[in-house]
């Protein structure tokens, strides 16, 4: 099974930002996912979807998590994928 893509939207001096990466950055040493940061202040178009409304995580262009990122509510969505792709 292929582990899943994270894109965490962030944006710098946010510490619900740091929070969610430090979250995601375990769940990648953990082999559940890969991950990449995207700075929406550095995207116009997420920067108007987004405004101020991040953290963010998608999988797939697909919203996952949002806000106080945790690592339970992650282990769940990931495994929730992972069942989702199974059938």
């Amino acid at each position: 099974m292929l582990r899943p893509h994270i894109q965490l939207l962030s944006r710098r001096n946010c510490c619900l930002c740091e929070d969610a990466k430090a979250v995601v950055a375990a769940a990648a040493r953990q082999g559940l996912c890969s991950w990449e940061t995207v700075d929406v202040d550095r995207d116009k178009t997420l920067l108007v979807r987004y405004g101020l409304d991040v953290p963010v995580l998608l999988v797939d262009g697909q919203e996952l998590l949002r806000h106080r990122i945790t690592e339970h509510a992650l282990q769940t969505s990931l495994a929730g994928l992972a069942a989702g792709a199974a059938t």
